[in-house]
């Protein structure tokens, strides 16, 4: 099965051995390791995805829509202060640039 994992994951196999999933992963995974309830339940949480293809641009699109649904699942207070956080530095960021080429342009 391809996936891409937004966490790292380790999979007892029937055989009792692990099968590491490190973060940002993507590419194959045995089919038993699949099976395995916690990536079953990683996949529903969204911290799993299943893309449609391997293409690139497929690959961009399902680890984007990974990223979007894990922070929204995520349900850790401080993550909900890092998000709003991160959203006022972005707005700081629009407004430093558009200062300056305003600047530039006199």
């Amino acid at each position: 099965m391809f996936i891409v994992s937004k966490r790292n994951y380790d999979v007892r196999r029937p055989d009792g051995s692990l099968y590491k999933i490190r973060k940002d992963f993507i590419g194959d995974i045995p089919e038993d390791v699949a099976a395995s309830r916690l990536i079953q339940r990683a996949i529903r949480a969204g911290m799993v995805f299943i893309p449609p293809g391997t293409g690139d641009r497929q690959l961009e699109k399902a680890d984007q829509e990974a990223a979007e649904k894990a922070a929204a699942n995520d349900i850790r207070p401080d993550a909900k202060e890092a998000a709003a956080k991160s959203g006022s530095d972005s707005d700081t960021r629009e407004k430093d640039t558009e200062k300056r080429s305003q600047k530039n342009r006199s």
